[in-house]
């Protein structure tokens, strides 16, 4: 007799298509990446100002205040490309968005590998982030209506890991290609990429709890079906129908504007609150300064020739992208087994902990141990700060407001990437070896915030989330705000919802309601 297919863990095609979707967001971590090992050449023309043909070997940017900008206006574009999918995801749905954003990586891999002046290099910059911002806003919440609660725990680090990825490739293809003019070739192979996710991800369906909500039930009925083959999707299916039902009888799919105001049935504040400041703190945690400027951070301590392609700064800096893939990958193991408060917490701790070590290594010029400290900061972040903060709105909102959160928090980021990216220099300039300093304070800060205020999500309803926690902003310590897990067998298998509801295969219970009234912060 088939399984009920809500005690899936993650299926081979569960799988399959989180890759597909994935290839957007390996595209956004390879245009992070492809400033950071040739940034000296761009930027210093440091072999040479030459011509081949009509193109320059450099962009040459004599500020380090202007380089910042060509750095991080590629979150620019990301954040229109965010707000813009937003809309284009509630109308014509994932699959479409996946697909056709895709194909503004031709266009930014086209005005970037033919590049002669720096204000092309922005405006490329901008629409590859503008594909990459539409690409993350959609697959935290693709995968999320297509996996079980179970399988959202495994897959739910799938853009960091892929992110990771992109970076890790790239800085690889890096090595070799960094000298001029062969960097053009590093910049074309984001176009690449575009057409390669053009030509897959039509093979992908779309999200069964987007074709519900547009009605069309037979679509969602066979696109359950192939996400969940061989077991019993009845019971699935019909609870997927009933709380879109009662989703539309208390209002339609609301937009950025509206969760903004506050102007949506459920009281969502605490869930803006917490998404927006969990992707602040994951770009003032650090990370982008070394995602963008590692090599010149441990160049300072190695003291290469920038020149004398590759330096033992940037081949270092290809290493701690591999050692960042695989504490991405130990992230996604550990998620399945430990809680995301927990995980978070501790991230953001051990990141505050290296960060204070890169200072006094940076002062005393002991290059060994800025460079061990970098490589465990980077380690630290994959393990909660990078992958939870992109699951964190697909996981606490309702599904018609799930969009416009994932949209709210994602642009939140990219601004702050951007900001980063902007800031850095300059800020390395001005505080010289202690710039660290200033993001331990902030994932001090950080820390301190998710221990109060983040709800526990792992293997937990969405539903019986969004019930306890929609009453306005709230510590969330203490049992009360307790939400009991599913409960598995011996397989890792959920066999019940709750000890209230019992057995999964019984009907299920309306999400749990909130606190009372005396408990309800402001």
């Amino acid at each position: 007799m088939p399984v009920d297919s809500r005690t899936l863990g993650v299926t081979r095609y569960q799988a399959f298509c989180t890759f597909l979707a994935a290839i957007g967001s390996f595209n956004f971590g390879w245009n992070i990446g492809s400033v950071n090992i040739p940034g000296d050449v761009l930027q210093n023309c440091v072999t040479g100002r030459k011509y081949y043909g009509p193109f320059p070997s450099c962009v040459y940017v004599r500020s380090n205040t202007v380089w910042g900008i060509v750095v991080g206006c590629y979150a620019l574009g990301a954040i229109i490309g965010a707000v813009v999918s937003n809309p284009v995801i509630d109308r014509m749905g994932y699959k479409f968005t996946l697909t056709w954003f895709a194909l503004l990586n031709v266009a930014g891999a086209l005005l970037l590998s033919l590049t002669t002046k720096v204000p092309q290099f922005i405006i490329g910059r901008m629409v590859v982030g503008a594909a990459a911002g539409a690409a993350n806003n959609s697959l935290a919440t693709y995968v999320s209506d297509m996996s079980t609660a179970h399988g959202r725990t495994v897959l739910g680090g799938a853009l960091q890991f892929a992110t990771n990825f992109g970076i890790m490739v790239d800085n690889a293809c890096a090595l070799g290609l960094a000298h001029p003019p062969r960097w053009r070739i590093l910049f074309s192979i984001t176009g690449a990429l575009g057409l390669i996710n053009f030509a897959l991800f039509p093979f992908a369906p779309e999200s069964p709890k987007w074709l519900i909500s547009k009605g069309r039930m037979e679509e969602a009925h066979r696109s359950l079906a192939r996400f969940r083959a061989g077991a019993n999707i009845e019971d699935e299916f019909n609870e997927m129908v009933r709380i879109d039902k009662e989703n539309k009888e208390r209002t339609s799919d609301v937009n950025v504007w509206q969760v903004l105001r506050g102007d949506t049935p459920d009281n969502l504040r605490h869930q803006l609150m917490v998404v927006s400041a969990l992707m602040f703190f994951q770009q003032l945690c650090g990370i982008n300064a070394v995602i963008f400027y590692s090599t010149s951070i441990i160049n300072k301590s190695t003291r290469d020739n920038p020149a004398n392609i590759p330096t033992l700064a940037q081949i270092l800096s290809f290493i701690i992208s591999v050692v960042a893939l695989l504490f991405t990958f130990l992230g996604m193991l550990l998620a399945a087994h430990f809680g995301r408060r927990s995980l978070l917490i501790f991230s953001h701790l051990l990141m505050a902990v290296f960060s204070a070590i890169i200072v006094p290594g940076a002062v005393r010029n002991v290059a060994a141990l800025v460079v061990t400290a970098v490589f465990l900061f980077n380690a630290c972040f994959n393990l909660g700060v990078g992958p939870i903060p992109w699951a964190a709105a697909s996981e606490m909102t309702p599904r018609y407001a799930m969009t416009a959160m994932s949209a709210i928090g994602t642009a939140i980021g990219y601004t702050f990437t951007f900001v980063i990216g902007v800031i850095f220099p300059p800020l390395n300039n001005w505080w010289k070896n202690y710039t660290f300093l200033f993001f331990m304070s902030w994932n001090l800060i950080a820390a301190t915030f998710v221990f109060f205020f983040m709800p526990e999500t792992k293997d937990r309803r969405i539903e019986d989330t969004v019930g306890m926690h929609s009453c306005g902003i709230h510590f969330v310590i203490g049992d009360k705000w307790r939400i009991e897990p599913v409960k598995r067998d011996d397989l890792g298998r959920i066999v019940q919802v709750d000890d209230e509801r019992g057995l999964i295969d019984e009907e299920p219970s309306s999400p749990l309601p909130p606190p009372d009234d005396e408990s309800k912060a402001a």
